[in-house]
């Protein structure tokens, strides 16, 4: 995610894929239903710490992954794990 909507929007479909109501999430969480509403809308100015309670609500929480790289290179990254494709652990 790149985006504050698409945030917005992952946090919405999370709720709604549980089931619950932005009014029980927001009290899980101890927001307003009001913020949890424009949170999940895309408003781009809200507290990180707020959010990450909103997905400790949830039952979810953040990892950070690498973009995809288009032209991604499994010999140059096996070289720099220090591995190759032959290594017998494989």
């Amino acid at each position: 995610m790149r985006r504050p909507h698409e945030v917005g929007a992952s946090l919405r479909a999370a709720r709604e894929g549980l089931g619950l109501t932005q009014a029980e999430v927001a009290a899980a969480a101890g927001v307003s239903r009001k913020w949890l509403s424009e949170a999940e809308g895309g408003k781009a100015a809200v507290s990180l710490g707020l959010v990450l309670g909103v997905l400790d609500a949830l039952g979810y929480e953040v990892e950070f992954v690498p973009k995809p790289d288009d032209e991604f290179d499994l010999e140059a990254h096996l070289d720099h794990l220090g591995t190759t494709d032959d290594d017998s652990r494989w």
